[in-house]
């Protein structure tokens, strides 16, 4: 047997072809299979939610004027339902120290109210704070002031 006979081949034409093309579809194969990997993985990446980021929700904030001041009502209004998997806590808070915990499950139609025995003062900052499962991040999902 002839050294040529293994790494020619010779077509009808009689002319030689070298194997270059077969290592060109091999070559071809494994680029393809590593990108349908790459992104297989990327995309499930994706999908996973990260314990540090927090929930799309929606908050409105409502008033109800006493004698000194305002109670303060946040009413979750949509998007995700924020439980123990997402949040270590869900809380209605004021820059003048007053503060309620949502509980159990929030969802939509969900409220917690602060200032019904200690009215909250005009012009304050409230805000609905939501801290992440593992209580490494802190973040204000809504942001109002009490009227002036």
């Amino acid at each position: 047997m002839q050294l040529s006979t293994l790494t020619h081949s010779v077509d009808a034409g009689g002319r030689e072809r070298a194997l270059s093309p077969i290592a060109g579809v091999v070559l071809m194969v494994a680029i393809t299979v590593t990108l349908a990997a790459l992104i297989g993985s990327l995309v499930i990446a994706v999908g996973v939610a990260s314990p540090g980021i927090a929930p799309a929700t929606t908050f409105e904030f409502s008033y109800t004027a006493v004698d000194d001041g305002y109670h303060v009502t946040a009413t979750h209004t949509g998007g995700a339902t924020i439980d123990a998997e997402n949040a270590k806590s869900l809380t209605l808070t004021t820059e003048s120290g007053h503060s309620a915990a949502f509980d159990g499950p929030v969802t939509a139609g969900d409220m917690v109210t602060v200032g019904a025995d200690d009215p909250v003062p005009a012009n304050t900052t409230v805000r609905v704070e939501w801290t992440s499962a593992d209580g490494a991040t802190t973040q204000a999902l809504a942001v109002d002031r009490t009227p002036a």
